[in-house]
């Protein structure tokens, strides 16, 4: 099944997308896509859509 949610990963100095995908990782997710909606507070959050058993 896949499903989208809003995640929260804190803002980093260098901004790239193996930061990105790396974070998501490490939380766990199995990440078909993904965008920055807005930054806030030190946080980028992102829109992913994830693939759940």
């Amino acid at each position: 099944m896949i499903t989208t949610k809003e995640v929260k990963i804190k803002k980093a100095d260098d901004f790239n997308s193996e930061y990105i995908e790396t974070e998501l990782k490490n939380m766990g997710f199995d990440v078909l896509r993904w965008a920055v909606t807005k930054i806030e507070n030190g946080y980028y959050i992102l829109n992913i859509a994830v693939v759940q058993d």
